[in-house]
Order: C-alpha cells, then structure tokens, then sequence
C-alpha cells in the first residue's frame, strides 16, 4: 500500500539514512573497550577511589591543569596531586611534567602500572617504603594497578 506523503523511492532513501552507521572515534572506542573489561574484574581485586577533598592542595582534583595549563597548584605547569583511598591501601601520586611520583600507605614494596585507555603504558617496582617513580601520561584517563603481597588494587579513573 502506497502512502500519499512517500513514494517508495523516498521511503528506501529514508531508511538507508536511517540505517547508515555513524563513524566512531577510535579514543571512544578504545576508552568504551577499557570501561567494559571490568565485567571480569576478580573477586580478589580491591578498588581504590578518589578522594575528592584531601586537603593537600587546589590541585587535588579529577580535573586540573596540566603542564603548560591554567589550574594546577603553583599556577599553570605546576605539579597535580592525586590521592587514591581503599580499605587497605591508598595511593599518593604528584603528576607534572616530569613524570608521576608516588607513594604507597602503608608502605610496602610492589609492582605499580600506569594504565591509559590504550592499556598499560609503564610498570615499576614500589621500594620497601612504598616510593615509585612512572613516566608522564598522555592526555586523558589514566588509573593505577597495584600488586602487591596483601593483594591486587586498582584506581578509578582519572584525569590529570
């Protein structure tokens, strides 16, 4: 049955419009693939979460200025501190220019691994009072893994 507004031309024309896929940007797709690889976390995994007010600095927060920015403690290319709080573990990180220093409290040794929405981007070995140095991250989402002997710790995602 024919409709008096559509021919079916233009009917078949709407649909594939309306069909038509449109295009994803790799960084969504990459940062949607890491959000959906937590369906799997383990049981054993404990979650660190942000802490929103720390009280060390204005730069204690998710969003912040980044070297060569506005925002950051110190006025812009200032360092930004981050603080990660679980049940047993916290993680104190400062990002600038340089790199992401850090500390684990308690302090213990144990492997620490930037992670980006590409995945893992460096590791190293926390020393017996939980110091560990990373390269500087690229721009956007960033979390921590920890493994340590009392267990494995992951952060939430953050932005510096």
């Amino acid at each position: 049955m024919n409709s008096p507004r559509w021919s079916d031309d233009e009917l078949l024309e709407e649909l594939r419009g309306a069909l038509q896929e449109v295009p994803v940007e790799d960084s969504v797709i990459r940062a949607a693939q890491a959000a959906f690889a937590w369906r799997t976390v383990d049981a054993d995994l404990e979650f660190l979460s942000l802490a929103v007010d720390t009280g060390l600095t204005s730069g204690a927060q998710v969003r912040g200025g980044r070297p060569g920015g506005a925002g950051g403690p110190g006025g812009p290319g200032g360092p930004q501190t981050l603080v990660f709080h679980g049940e047993r573990l916290s993680v104190e990180i400062e990002i600038d220019e340089t790199g992401i220093v850090g500390q684990l409290v308690p302090p213990q040794p144990g492997q620490v691994t930037l992670v980006t929405a590409d995945g893992p981007q460096a590791s190293t070995q926390a020393d017996e009072v939980g110091c560990f140095a990373l390269p500087a991250p690229g721009p956007g989402p960033l979390r921590l893994e920890c493994q340590l002997e009392t267990g494995r710790f992951v952060s939430e995602w953050a932005t510096a």
